[in-house]
């Protein structure tokens, strides 16, 4: 059994990892409402903007604009999104695992970019095919979002890319957040009914007739382009609110753990010191029995 004073550093070691552990799930709810408020709060438009260019996909001719067409030829990307620091639970090991269990991303002609240095440094130790790594601030603005759509959209464009996916977090709830990989590249209609039905829109009619001003073909490439820049910077916000909401209940248990350790510490050196008064009581005792007798 170990002896009080080595009982007395450890439980002193494990309350200041608590107030460690305390402090950094404080600091991660305070992120934590800020990035669930901005996923949230985005995801009604992304959701109207999927519904309204669902209706008019179906009805334009594929030659209207090269991101409503698959080319025979070319490489698949997958846009990967993690964290940068770790301690926030299995978020990034569940995200990992549908790369190694998904045998279409397993392919030769599959290449990664990524956004975090988790993803980055998982792809490099499993020898992935990575292309590109861009920076993942704390900061989520909208230009990060361009920027890596640009990469993709050049691409897509000179027929180096046939097809883009984007593997991110989804932010379910503070308990639960999920993997998911969904299609951005060529658009499908389906993957957009998909996402009009996640994010609970009302499908609407596709019998309409539309009027296209100037033309289709400006409309469609302004319109899908921005649903692009959109789709990617709402997975952004949606990785950040899974970080933080991940990290905070890590914390949290990393915190009720340290104090139910304390307490079985605590338990234990009372117990040590108990024993020990206990043999120093019956020496004494023993020794006044041996003087008497002497």
């Amino acid at each position: 059994m170990p002896s009080s004073r080595e009982l007395r550093r450890r439980i002193k070691s494990i309350k200041n990892t608590a107030q460690i552990t305390k402090a950094m799930q404080m600091v991660a709810a305070t992120k934590m409402r800020k990035a669930q408020n901005q996923a949230i709060s985005a995801r009604p438009y992304i959701a109207t903007l999927s519904s309204a260019l669902m209706q008019v996909c179906d009805k334009l001719n594929p030659s209207v604009s090269p991101l409503l067409k698959t080319p025979e030829l070319g490489k698949t990307v997958v846009i990967t999104l993690s964290s940068d620091k770790g301690l926030c639970g299995a978020l990034n090991t569940n995200l990992f695992r549908i790369i190694t269990s998904n045998s279409d991303l397993n392919a030769k002609d599959t290449v990664f970019l990524t956004r975090g240095k988790k993803a980055r440094d998982f792809l490099v130790r499993t020898g992935k095919n990575l292309e590109a790594d861009f920076e993942n601030p704390e900061l989520v603005n909208f230009a990060s979002a361009v920027e890596i759509r640009k990469y993709v959209l050049n691409g897509m464009l000179s027929g180096e890319i046939k097809e883009a996916y984007l593997l991110y977090t989804d932010f379910i709830s503070t308990l639960r957040q999920e993997p998911k990989l969904i299609k951005i590249l060529p658009f499908e209609s389906s993957a957009l009914l998909e996402q009009c039905k996640y994010y609970a829109v009302n499908v609407p009619s596709l019998n309409t007739e539309f009027l296209f001003e100037p033309n289709p073909v400006a409309v469609m490439e302004y319109a899908l382009v921005h649903l692009l820049d959109t789709q990617i910077y709402q997975a952004i916000l949606e990785t950040k609110a899974s970080e933080h909401s991940a990290r905070m209940m890590a914390m949290q248990n990393a915190t009720e753990n340290a104090k139910e350790l304390v307490t079985d510490l605590t338990l234990s050196y009372n117990q040590a010191r108990q024993g020990a008064i206990t043999r120093e009581l019956l020496e004494i005792a023993s020794a006044g029995a041996a003087l008497e007798a002497a």
